[in-house]
C-alpha cells in the first residue's frame, strides 16, 4: 500500500526518514491534524519527551481508529519549539516508530505553537 524509497544519488540530510512515500492510487487518504502533548485528561505533557510520547501516542490511537496502523504513515511534519529538544524528540519517534521503515518526514523549529507550553506538534498523513 505505502511503499518508501531512499534514492541514490540524493543525500540524505541525515536522521531516520525515507525521501519518497508512494502511495497505490486507489488508496484511501487520511489526513491527521495536528497531535500535540496534551493526554485524554486535557493535561500536558512534562517535557518534550513526555508531550512527544503523547503525540505519537494519539496519532496511533487515530489511526486504529480508521483501521489502519502505523505502516500506513506516508508522510509527518514535526514542529518542535526548542532545535535542543531534536535528539530526545528522535529517541521517542524511534520508540514509537518502532522497526518500520519511517514516512517522508519534514522537522520544523517554530518560535512558537499555538499556546506557550507546547513543545512538539505532529502532523500526518496516511492511506489505506
Amino acid at each position: 500500500m505505502v511503499k518508501r524509497y531512499d534514492v541514490s544519488g540524493v543525500r540524505s540530510p541525515g536522521g531516520r526518514y525515507s525521501l519518497v512515500a508512494e502511495v497505490e492510487a486507489a488508496s484511501q487518504l487520511y489526513f491527521l491534524a495536528g497531535q500535540t502533548g496534551v493526554d485524554e485528561s486535557g493535561r500536558t505533557g512534562d517535557g518534550i519527551t513526555e508531550q512527544a510520547e503523547i503525540c505519537y501516542g494519539r496519532v496511533k490511537r487515530i489511526l486504529e481508529e480508521c483501521g489502519l496502523e502505523l505502516d500506513n504513515l506516508v508522510r509527518l511534519t514535526v514542529y518542535l519549539t526548542d532545535p535542543d529538544d531534536i535528539e530526545a524528540w528522535r529517541d521517542v519517534e524511534v520508540k514509537a516508530l518502532g522497526r518500520m521503515v519511517p514516512p517522508a518526514h519534514t522537522l520544523l523549529v517554530v518560535a512558537r505553537l499555538a499556546r506557550p507550553e507546547f513543545l512538539i506538534e505532529v502532523e500526518a498523513v496516511a492511506a489505506g
